[in-house]
Protein backbone atom coordinates (compact mmCIF):
# COMPACT_ATOMS: atom_id res chain seq x y z
CA UNK A 1 0.00 0.00 0.00
CA UNK A 2 2.58 2.62 0.66
CA UNK A 3 4.46 1.42 -2.06
CA UNK A 4 1.78 2.50 -4.58
CA UNK A 5 0.98 5.86 -2.41
CA UNK A 6 4.79 6.72 -2.77
CA UNK A 7 4.40 6.22 -6.60
CA UNK A 8 1.19 8.26 -7.31
CA UNK A 9 2.09 10.62 -5.09
CA UNK A 10 5.87 10.99 -5.47
CA UNK A 11 6.07 13.91 -3.13
CA UNK A 12 3.89 16.41 -1.10
CA UNK A 13 5.65 19.58 -1.36
CA UNK A 14 6.80 21.65 1.44
CA UNK A 15 4.35 22.81 4.60
CA UNK A 16 1.65 19.86 3.71
CA UNK A 17 -0.09 18.93 6.38
CA UNK A 18 -0.27 15.03 7.66
CA UNK A 19 -2.62 14.31 10.31
CA UNK A 20 -2.16 11.21 11.92
CA UNK A 21 -5.51 10.17 13.72
CA UNK A 22 -7.43 6.77 15.02
CA UNK A 23 -10.66 5.33 14.02
CA UNK A 24 -12.34 2.02 15.58
CA UNK A 25 -14.38 -0.12 13.64
CA UNK A 26 -17.26 -0.57 16.29
CA UNK A 27 -18.90 -3.81 15.11
CA UNK A 28 -15.46 -6.16 14.02
CA UNK A 29 -15.60 -7.36 17.71
CA UNK A 30 -17.02 -9.94 19.69
CA UNK A 31 -17.31 -12.51 22.55
CA UNK A 32 -13.92 -14.32 21.32
CA UNK A 33 -12.20 -10.85 20.59
CA UNK A 34 -11.04 -8.73 23.02
CA UNK A 35 -11.20 -5.23 21.39
CA UNK A 36 -12.67 -3.96 18.50
CA UNK A 37 -9.69 -3.28 15.29
CA UNK A 38 -8.49 0.08 15.90
CA UNK A 39 -6.76 1.62 13.04
CA UNK A 40 -4.18 4.87 13.64
CA UNK A 41 -4.10 6.43 9.84
CA UNK A 42 -1.74 9.04 7.93
CA UNK A 43 -3.47 11.53 6.25
CA UNK A 44 -2.37 13.78 3.95
CA UNK A 45 -5.47 16.98 4.43
CA UNK A 46 -4.46 19.16 1.39
CA UNK A 47 -5.20 16.33 -1.25
CA UNK A 48 -7.23 13.71 0.77
CA UNK A 49 -5.39 10.71 0.53
CA UNK A 50 -4.51 8.37 3.13
CA UNK A 51 -0.57 7.62 2.52
CA UNK A 52 -0.49 4.69 5.72
CA UNK A 53 -2.33 3.01 8.72
CA UNK A 54 -1.29 0.77 11.27
CA UNK A 55 -3.07 -1.49 13.23
CA UNK A 56 -3.15 -0.53 17.40
CA UNK A 57 -1.99 -3.75 18.87
CA UNK A 58 -3.92 -5.75 21.63
CA UNK A 59 -4.19 -3.97 24.57
CA UNK A 60 -2.50 -0.89 23.56
CA UNK A 61 -2.91 2.26 22.21
CA UNK A 62 -2.21 4.53 19.89
CA UNK A 63 0.63 6.30 21.51
CA UNK A 64 2.45 2.80 20.43
CA UNK A 65 1.07 2.46 17.02
CA UNK A 66 1.70 6.24 16.31
CA UNK A 67 5.73 6.18 16.40
CA UNK A 68 5.44 2.56 13.98
CA UNK A 69 3.42 4.42 11.57
CA UNK A 70 5.40 7.55 11.70
CA UNK A 71 8.89 5.10 11.00
CA UNK A 72 7.11 4.50 7.57
CA UNK A 73 6.37 7.88 6.18
CA UNK A 74 8.83 10.97 5.14
CA UNK A 75 7.67 13.92 7.09
CA UNK A 76 10.34 16.19 5.96
CA UNK A 77 9.33 19.79 5.22
CA UNK A 78 5.92 18.38 6.32
CA UNK A 79 3.87 19.29 9.40
CA UNK A 80 2.40 16.82 10.88
CA UNK A 81 -0.69 17.37 13.25
CA UNK A 82 -2.12 14.96 16.40
CA UNK A 83 -4.59 14.78 18.69
CA UNK A 84 -3.93 14.72 22.46
CA UNK A 85 -3.11 10.84 22.77
CA UNK A 86 0.09 11.49 20.40
CA UNK A 87 1.04 14.36 22.72
CA UNK A 88 4.55 12.88 24.17
CA UNK A 89 8.10 14.28 24.15
CA UNK A 90 9.30 10.98 22.30
CA UNK A 91 6.77 11.42 19.43
CA UNK A 92 8.19 15.28 18.64
CA UNK A 93 11.71 13.88 18.65
CA UNK A 94 10.94 11.39 16.37
CA UNK A 95 9.21 14.09 14.11
CA UNK A 96 12.25 16.63 13.72
CA UNK A 97 14.69 13.48 13.23
CA UNK A 98 12.66 12.88 10.05
CA UNK A 99 13.09 16.93 9.33
CA UNK A 100 9.29 17.89 9.82
CA UNK A 101 7.52 19.97 12.14
CA UNK A 102 5.17 19.30 14.75
CA UNK A 103 1.73 20.99 15.86
CA UNK A 104 0.69 18.72 18.76
CA UNK A 105 -2.78 19.43 20.70
CA UNK A 106 -2.02 19.84 25.10
CA UNK A 107 -5.32 18.58 26.97
CA UNK A 108 -5.32 17.49 30.46
CA UNK A 109 -2.95 14.42 30.06
CA UNK A 110 -0.59 16.76 30.37
CA UNK A 111 -2.35 19.08 33.04
CA UNK A 112 1.42 20.69 34.12
CA UNK A 113 2.02 21.66 30.22
CA UNK A 114 -1.59 22.77 30.11
CA UNK A 115 -1.22 25.10 33.09
CA UNK A 116 1.68 26.73 31.83
CA UNK A 117 -0.12 27.55 28.32
CA UNK A 118 -2.99 28.83 30.87
CA UNK A 119 -1.15 30.86 32.50
CA UNK A 120 1.18 32.28 29.96
CA UNK A 121 -1.50 33.21 27.77
CA UNK A 122 -4.00 35.17 30.80
CA UNK A 123 -1.12 37.05 33.32
CA UNK A 124 -3.11 39.70 34.53
CA UNK A 125 0.61 41.56 35.83
CA UNK A 126 2.17 41.16 32.20
CA UNK A 127 0.15 39.85 29.64
CA UNK A 128 1.94 38.16 27.35
CA UNK A 129 1.63 39.71 23.57
CA UNK A 130 0.79 36.96 20.74
CA UNK A 131 3.14 37.82 18.05
CA UNK A 132 0.70 36.75 15.48
CA UNK A 133 -3.38 36.40 15.25
CA UNK A 134 -5.53 35.71 12.38
CA UNK A 135 -9.60 35.06 11.77
CA UNK A 136 -11.58 33.59 9.67
CA UNK A 137 -15.23 33.35 9.25
CA UNK A 138 -17.58 31.18 7.84
CA UNK A 139 -21.38 31.35 7.01
CA UNK A 140 -23.41 27.41 6.13
CA UNK A 141 -25.94 25.35 7.12
CA UNK A 142 -27.50 27.81 9.45
CA UNK A 143 -24.69 28.57 11.24
CA UNK A 144 -21.81 31.16 11.48
CA UNK A 145 -18.76 29.87 12.77
CA UNK A 146 -15.50 32.71 13.66
CA UNK A 147 -11.73 30.87 14.28
CA UNK A 148 -9.39 32.93 15.98
CA UNK A 149 -5.97 31.98 16.46
CA UNK A 150 -3.36 33.82 18.62
CA UNK A 151 0.58 32.46 18.76
CA UNK A 152 3.34 33.12 21.03
CA UNK A 153 6.65 32.61 21.70
CA UNK A 154 7.64 29.51 23.41
CA UNK A 155 10.64 30.37 25.06
CA UNK A 156 11.44 29.12 28.94
CA UNK A 157 7.71 29.45 29.86
CA UNK A 158 6.19 26.45 29.37
CA UNK A 159 6.36 23.62 31.71
CA UNK A 160 9.72 21.22 30.97
CA UNK A 161 9.95 22.81 27.57
CA UNK A 162 13.32 21.62 27.22
CA UNK A 163 11.79 18.27 26.66
CA UNK A 164 10.06 19.02 23.80
CA UNK A 165 12.60 19.05 20.86
CA UNK A 166 13.24 22.51 18.88
CA UNK A 167 9.58 23.94 20.42
CA UNK A 168 9.67 26.81 19.42
CA UNK A 169 5.86 28.37 19.61
CA UNK A 170 2.40 27.30 21.94
CA UNK A 171 -1.00 28.67 20.09
CA UNK A 172 -4.66 29.19 21.32
CA UNK A 173 -7.49 28.53 19.06
CA UNK A 174 -11.08 29.33 19.60
CA UNK A 175 -13.72 28.48 17.57
CA UNK A 176 -16.88 30.36 18.51
CA UNK A 177 -20.23 28.57 16.81
CA UNK A 178 -23.85 30.43 16.30
CA UNK A 179 -26.75 29.05 15.72
CA UNK A 180 -29.78 31.09 16.37
CA UNK A 181 -29.42 32.99 19.24
CA UNK A 182 -27.28 30.45 20.77
CA UNK A 183 -23.22 30.52 20.51
CA UNK A 184 -21.00 28.28 21.93
CA UNK A 185 -17.22 28.91 22.61
CA UNK A 186 -14.53 25.99 22.19
CA UNK A 187 -10.92 26.76 23.03
CA UNK A 188 -7.89 24.44 22.10
CA UNK A 189 -4.13 24.60 23.29
CA UNK A 190 -1.34 23.10 20.68
CA UNK A 191 2.58 23.37 20.85
CA UNK A 192 4.72 23.48 17.70
CA UNK A 193 8.33 23.17 16.61
CA UNK A 194 6.75 26.23 14.05
CA UNK A 195 7.74 29.51 14.67
CA UNK A 196 4.92 31.65 15.99
CA UNK A 197 2.63 32.05 12.51
CA UNK A 198 -1.15 32.21 14.03
CA UNK A 199 -1.57 31.42 9.95
CA UNK A 200 -0.23 28.37 9.47
CA UNK A 201 -0.60 27.03 12.73
CA UNK A 202 -4.29 27.45 12.34
CA UNK A 203 -4.05 25.98 8.63
CA UNK A 204 -2.63 23.05 10.63
CA UNK A 205 -4.99 22.86 13.01
CA UNK A 206 -8.12 23.19 10.86
CA UNK A 207 -6.53 20.64 8.22
CA UNK A 208 -6.39 18.24 10.97
CA UNK A 209 -10.56 18.65 11.87
CA UNK A 210 -11.07 18.13 8.53
CA UNK A 211 -9.71 14.51 8.44
CA UNK A 212 -13.39 13.38 10.70
CA UNK A 213 -15.15 14.76 7.37
CA UNK A 214 -13.42 13.63 4.92
CA UNK A 215 -11.61 10.28 5.98
CA UNK A 216 -13.77 8.54 8.87
CA UNK A 217 -16.95 10.72 8.01
CA UNK A 218 -16.82 9.05 4.27
CA UNK A 219 -15.57 5.34 5.80
CA UNK A 220 -18.79 5.27 8.10
CA UNK A 221 -21.34 6.92 5.99
CA UNK A 222 -20.25 5.62 2.31
CA UNK A 223 -18.48 2.26 2.89
CA UNK A 224 -20.16 1.16 5.97
CA UNK A 225 -16.81 0.76 8.16
CA UNK A 226 -19.11 0.59 11.10
CA UNK A 227 -21.57 -1.68 10.37
CA UNK A 228 -18.81 -4.71 8.87
CA UNK A 229 -19.06 -7.70 10.88
CA UNK A 230 -15.26 -9.00 9.81
CA UNK A 231 -14.24 -10.73 13.04
CA UNK A 232 -12.16 -13.51 12.04
CA UNK A 233 -8.49 -13.56 11.22
CA UNK A 234 -7.34 -10.73 9.76
CA UNK A 235 -10.62 -10.16 7.85
CA UNK A 236 -11.26 -6.58 9.57
CA UNK A 237 -7.58 -5.45 9.16
CA UNK A 238 -7.62 -6.65 5.11
CA UNK A 239 -10.95 -5.04 4.69
CA UNK A 240 -9.81 -1.99 6.09
CA UNK A 241 -6.81 -1.64 4.23
CA UNK A 242 -8.88 -2.19 0.95
CA UNK A 243 -11.62 0.86 1.63
CA UNK A 244 -8.56 2.73 2.03
CA UNK A 245 -7.53 2.01 -1.07
CA UNK A 246 -10.92 2.65 -2.59
CA UNK A 247 -11.14 5.71 -1.33
CA UNK A 248 -7.48 7.02 -2.32
CA UNK A 249 -8.51 5.84 -6.23
CA UNK A 250 -11.77 7.80 -5.85
CA UNK A 251 -10.13 10.86 -4.49
CA UNK A 252 -7.07 10.57 -7.07
CA UNK A 253 -9.65 10.40 -9.86
CA UNK A 254 -10.44 14.11 -11.45
CA UNK A 255 -12.24 13.05 -14.40
CA UNK A 256 -15.41 13.91 -13.10
CA UNK A 257 -16.84 16.10 -10.65
CA UNK A 258 -19.04 13.86 -8.37
CA UNK A 259 -19.56 13.00 -4.56
CA UNK A 260 -17.70 9.91 -3.70
CA UNK A 261 -21.62 7.61 -3.37
CA UNK A 262 -21.42 9.15 -6.97
CA UNK A 263 -18.31 7.90 -8.06
CA UNK A 264 -18.59 4.73 -6.17
CA UNK A 265 -22.11 3.76 -8.01
CA UNK A 266 -20.10 4.88 -11.35
CA UNK A 267 -18.05 2.46 -10.87
CA UNK A 268 -20.13 -0.32 -10.15
CA UNK A 269 -21.95 -0.06 -12.85
CA UNK A 270 -19.69 1.22 -16.05
CA UNK A 271 -16.87 -0.91 -17.05
CA UNK A 272 -14.81 1.96 -18.59
CA UNK A 273 -15.22 4.26 -15.78
CA UNK A 274 -13.89 1.27 -13.66
CA UNK A 275 -10.77 0.35 -15.24
CA UNK A 276 -10.05 4.60 -15.50
CA UNK A 277 -9.80 4.63 -11.71
CA UNK A 278 -7.56 1.11 -11.41
CA UNK A 279 -5.25 2.77 -14.53
CA UNK A 280 -6.29 -0.11 -17.33
CA UNK A 281 -6.72 1.72 -20.58
CA UNK A 282 -9.93 0.74 -22.89
CA UNK A 283 -10.61 0.98 -26.00
CA UNK A 284 -12.76 4.12 -26.60
CA UNK A 285 -15.37 2.16 -29.11
CA UNK A 286 -15.93 -0.89 -26.59
CA UNK A 287 -19.07 -1.28 -25.19
CA UNK A 288 -19.24 -1.09 -21.29
CA UNK A 289 -21.66 -3.76 -21.59
CA UNK A 290 -19.27 -6.13 -22.79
Amino acid sequence: FRSWVGLVIPALGRDQVIAIDGKTSRRTTSKAAAAPLHMVSAFAANVGIVLGQTATAEKSNEITAIPELLRTLDVKDCIVTIDAMGTQTAIAHQIRAGHGNYVLCVKDNHPKLLESILLAHARIDAPLVAVSTSETRSRGHGREEVRRCQAFEAGNRLYKAEQWRDLRSFAVVERSRTIGDRTTVERRHYISSLAPDAEKIAHAVRSHWEVENRLHWCLDVQFGDDYARGRSGHVAHNLALVRHIALNLLRLNTSRKASIKTKRLLASTSDQYRAELLGFAMEDNKDDDD
